[in-house]
C-alpha cells in the first residue's frame, strides 16, 4: 500500500479537525431592540428587560434558538448577569428574545457590553438530528427504538391513556394517605409561618387538585414516558404517511412525562418524528454589542 507523503496526511489532518468542529452562524446578526428599565432600590420587581433582534439567512433553516451570555454590566462596570441568562432555553425560532438582566446602578445610563453566543437548533444540517419511527402507535406500553435514540442516551416509551390513568389514580391514592397520615405535622409546620386552619385546607385541596389534573388525558393523547439525561430531545412530532404533520391542540411536559394533545384519533400509519439536538445540528455564532444607550 502506497503511504501518503508527510505534506499529504498533514492536509488530511486538518481537513479531518475542520470536519469535527462546532458549525458557525454565518449569516445571523444580533441588535438590540427595545429596552424596558425597571429600576428599583427594591429586592422585587427590579431588573433590566432587554429585546434583541435577530436577523440573517441562518434563521430560515433554524427550528429553535437560545443565547447564553458571558457578559453583561452597565458603564461603572457592575456585573447584570443573571443565572438564567447565562444558561439559557432553547426556545421557538424568531426574530426577536428578551432578556431579562439585573438592575444596572442608578447612575448608569449605558450598558458598556452585553456578549456571550447565538445558539441555532438546525436538524436540517445533520441527519442524525431527525428520527422516524413508522406505524409506532403499535409500540403502546412498550419502548420506542429509533436510530439515533440510543447515541443520544434517550430512552422512549409510549404509554396508553388507560394505563397512564390508572398509575395516575395510584400514585393519588398513595399521595392522599401520606397527607392524611402526616396531617397534624403538616398543619402545624403551616401554622408556624401563620397561617390558618382555612388555608391549610385550601393548600391540601389545591395539591389534590392539581394530582388529579395530571390524570386527566383524553383517548386521542400520547403519553411518552422519556429519560434524557442529556437533554436532547427536542420535541415529539407526529406525520402522516405521507410525512406530513398532524397539529395538536397542545402539550403538557412534567418531569419524565411528555403528553400531546390531539383532537382525532391518530391514524394506525402514522409515524413519529423525534428532533435530537445534536452537536453537529447546532449551529454557533459568538456576538458583542457594545455601549448600548438606557433609556
Amino acid at each position: 500500500m502506497r503511504r501518503l507523503s508527510v505534506p499529504n496526511r498533514l492536509f488530511l489532518s486538518l481537513l479531518f479537525c475542520a470536519a469535527s468542529l462546532p458549525l458557525r452562524a454565518q449569516g445571523v446578526r444580533v441588535s438590540t431592540g427595545t429596552i424596558e428599565d425597571r429600576r428599583t432600590t427594591g429586592q422585587f420587581f427590579g431588573g433590566l428587560e432587554l429585546e434583541l433582534k435577530l436577523t440573517g439567512d441562518d434563521l430560515a433553516d433554524a427550528r429553535a434558538v437560545r443565547i447564553q451570555l458571558s457578559k453583561a454590566e452597565d458603564e461603572t462596570g457592575q456585573d447584570l448577569l443573571t443565572e438564567r441568562s447565562q444558561q439559557g432555553d432553547f426556545q421557538d425560532a424568531a426574530q426577536t428574545l428578551r432578556l431579562s438582566l439585573k438592575n444596572p446602578a442608578r447612575k448608569a445610563s449605558a450598558l458598556r457590553e452585553v456578549s456571550g453566543e447565538l445558539q441555532l437548533f438546525a436538524p436540517g444540517r445533520d441527519a442524525a438530528a431527525t428520527a422516524v419511527v413508522d406505524r409506532f402507535m403499535s409500540r403502546m406500553d412498550k419502548a420506542v427504538s429509533a436510530p439515533g435514540l440510543k447515541s443520544a442516551k434517550i430512552d422512549l416509551k409510549l404509554v396508553s391513556p388507560k394505563a397512564y390513568r390508572a398509575n395516575a389514580q395510584k400514585a393519588q391514592a398513595e399521595m392522599e394517605k401520606e397527607m392524611a397520615k402526616h396531617k397534624a405535622e403538616m398543619e402545624k409546620e403551616a401554622a408556624k409561618e401563620g397561617m390558618g386552619a382555612k388555608e391549610i385546607e385550601a393548600l391540601m385541596g389545591l395539591a389534590q387538585g392539581l394530582m388529579g389534573m395530571m390524570g386527566d388525558v383524553g383517548d386521542n393523547d400520547l403519553i411518552f414516558e422519556v429519560k434524557d439525561e442529556q437533554g436532547r430531545l427536542f420535541d415529539i412530532e407526529v406525520v402522516n404517511k405521507a410525512g406530513e404533520k398532524i397539529d395538536r391542540r397542545g402539550s403538557m411536559t412534567s418531569g419524565g412525562l411528555r403528553i400531546l394533545n390531539f383532537g382525532e384519533k391518530i391514524p394506525a400509519d402514522a409515524k413519529l418524528r423525534l428532533l435530537i439536538r445534536t452537536d453537529k445540528a447546532i449551529v454557533k455564532s459568538p456576538f458583542a454589542l457594545k455601549e448600548v444607550a438606557l433609556p
